[in-house]
């Protein structure tokens, strides 16, 4: 049994975590130079708890159980197998990223990875962009969605399925982030949302 932080948790399957990863770091010759860009925490405007099913498009068989808070200025990442054990820990603050990997994962999952693109999904594009500002990133504003690109070449493609409207306007219920370099789909869908 884990201790639920009342900040948002991801739970991702295992190869899935491990192909998000591998697949992004093929996009450059030298893989430190690319990292994904993290926004901080405090420029999601809600505070809350959003539970999620991940699974890759074309094996539903892998998908897991996925969750993720900001509170307080902190987002939080947890990342548990279908029986509840802990295969990640991330805690971003805005400044630091700190994590802790079960030695059951592969080395090359990164929680940064999965961090951003949580945030490029769901933190306001105006805000990211702001933040971007004169680096190498850009996320884009498409009609089917959202599209990360670095030095002009795609890196991520967001495309919601279908939108939920609450109090808050509307929140991408279902999704699909692709990676096109590594011929990759994940689907993101939405269980529960408690925004504050």
């Amino acid at each position: 049994m884990y201790e639920q932080s009342p900040i948002r948790f991801l739970i991702l399957p295992l190869l899935l975590l491990a192909s998000l990863v591998s697949g992004c770091s093929l996009l450059q010759p030298r893989p430190e130079d690319l990292q994904l860009p993290l926004m901080p925490p405090t420029d999601y405007p809600f505070e809350g708890q959003v539970t999620q099913v991940v699974s890759k498009v074309d094996d539903e068989s892998s998908s897991l159980l996925a969750s993720w808070s900001v509170q307080d200025g902190i987002m939080t990442l947890v990342g548990l197998t279908a029986t509840g054990q802990e295969l990640l820990r991330a805690r971003y603050d805005g400044i630091e990223l700190t994590e802790t990997v079960s030695p059951l994962l592969p080395s090359q999952v990164n929680a940064r990875v999965i961090l951003a693109q949580i945030q490029m999904a769901y933190w306001p594009l105006e805000s990211i962009n702001k933040r971007l500002n004169g680096s190498p990133w850009q996320l884009m504003a498409v009609s089917d969605g959202r599209r990360l690109v670095y030095h002009s070449r795609l890196v991520l493609d967001i495309t919601p399925e279908t939108i939920t409207a609450d109090e808050h306007g509307g929140f991408w219920h279902t999704l699909l982030i692709s990676i096109p370099v590594a011929d990759q789909q994940i689907r993101i869908t939405t269980l529960d949302m408690d925004r504050k």
